[in-house]
């Protein structure tokens, strides 16, 4: 795993997600795997993600403790939660709380900002 030399924490950051996204696409993970992602900010609850999937690409089921939220910035996904199925496309957020979301697979090349809300425990254990 590379050092991260950018800052994820200040009162002000901004991003271009087209230029990250660019980035993310062109890393060797990526062409091994079809998935990767970048923590673009992590201050004090919040960690927020940018990942880039390849068309198929699959991630293993995903357990959070924590509330978090899924915007698909283009492309779409499909993933299971208990027994329902559910579809995401271009500009959907979804809202999850804590659970298991299963079977998560990109459509298409896919990308994704995940927002995660984590709890002062978790966030001591990071010190």
């Amino acid at each position: 795993m590379t050092p991260v030399t950018r800052s994820l924490t200040g009162p002000l950051l901004t991003f271009d997600l087209e230029t990250q996204l660019g980035e993310l696409r062109s890393e060797p993970a990526y062409h091994r795997s079809g998935r990767t992602g970048r923590t673009l900010a992590k201050e004090g609850p919040l960690r927020l993600t940018l990942v880039a999937l390849a068309e198929g690409a699959e991630v293993e089921t995903h357990h959070t403790e924590f509330p978090m939220t899924l915007l698909v910035l283009s492309g779409s996904i499909g993933f299971r939660i208990g027994k329902r199925s559910y579809e995401l496309g271009d500009g959907e957020i979804l809202y999850f709380g804590p659970g298991d979301a299963h079977d998560i697979r990109a459509s298409e090349d896919t990308a994704i900002l995940l927002t995660i809300a984590v709890s002062s425990e978790d966030r001591a254990a990071e010190a």
